[in-house]
């Protein structure tokens, strides 16, 4: 950086180059000093300017070289705008674009029709719960046959006017085949055609309450002694069970 006074003598050596005196301010005395140039009418080197000007910046009464500092807002710069993409990269997002579309509407009708199809078969495979019931398991068990229509309207007094008579193996047998035919048609119990007492009994236990199933219990053990093991009974077990056999006809709740 030039200072003041070479800024200065500079202008005045190309603004004026005849001048026949320059005048030097002695650094050890306020007084100036004329000295004559060895040639006169003669231009000033620009060596001799630049030994003045060093002198003259030894002297305390003149400025000598500052160094300022200063901020200065700058416009900050604008970033590049991005170029717009070719036509055809344009072209091909659009296409993906409406392919895309296409391509969910048709998997949405293809979901829907197979939600369609799987709903109507799922309905059409249920069956109603009153289909199972609506026929009999079984309409024989054994040589004995349990249909309704094949049995007394009143079997608890037809099998007590049997053992009144005295036929007590007769009046057990109809008191039986009418257990059977009660639990099977009235309470839904599933007999098979070959079913023995005992897995009757586990049968029936599965649909009757209590107190009938300590009906049918008993029956059937009195039963197997008059059928099985031959053993003579009074009248006055089987005429219990004949005026018990009411409990069976009263369907279930």
């Amino acid at each position: 950086m030039r200072s003041p006074i070479d800024a200065l003598l500079l202008t005045l050596l190309l603004a004026a180059p005849c001048s026949a005196t320059v005048v030097v301010a002695d650094p050890t005395t306020s007084s100036s000093v004329s000295a004559a140039h060895p040639a006169l009418g003669a231009a000033l080197t620009l060596d001799e300017v630049r030994a003045a000007a060093a002198k003259l910046s030894t002297d305390p009464n003149l400025g000598g070289t500052h160094k300022i500092r200063s901020l200065r807002w700058t416009q900050p710069r604008a970033p590049d705008r991005p170029q717009n993409p070719p036509p055809w990269i344009e072209g091909l997002f659009e296409y993906l674009g409406q392919t895309a579309s296409v391509l969910l509407w048709v998997a949405g009708a293809i979901a829907a029709a197979v939600a369609v199809l799987w709903a109507y078969r799922t309905f059409k495979a249920r069956t109603p719960r009153e289909e199972f019931l609506a026929e009999p398991v079984v309409t024989r068990i054994g040589d004995m046959d349990i249909r309704p229509e094949s049995l007394p309207a009143d079997i608890g007094a037809a099998a007590l006017a049997l053992a009144e008579a005295g036929k007590t193996r007769e009046a057990l047998s109809l008191l039986y085949r009418g257990a059977l035919s009660r639990a099977v048609h009235r309470f839904g119990a599933a007999i098979g055609e070959s079913f023995t007492e005992g897995e009757a009994l586990r049968a029936v236990g599965l649909r009757l309450d209590p107190t009938r199933l300590e009906y049918f219990s008993d029956l059937v053990g009195i039963w197997r002694r008059a059928g099985y093991a031959g053993e003579a009974l009074s009248g006055d077990p089987v005429r219990h069970l004949c005026r018990g056999f009411a409990t069976l006809d009263v369907a279930a709740p």
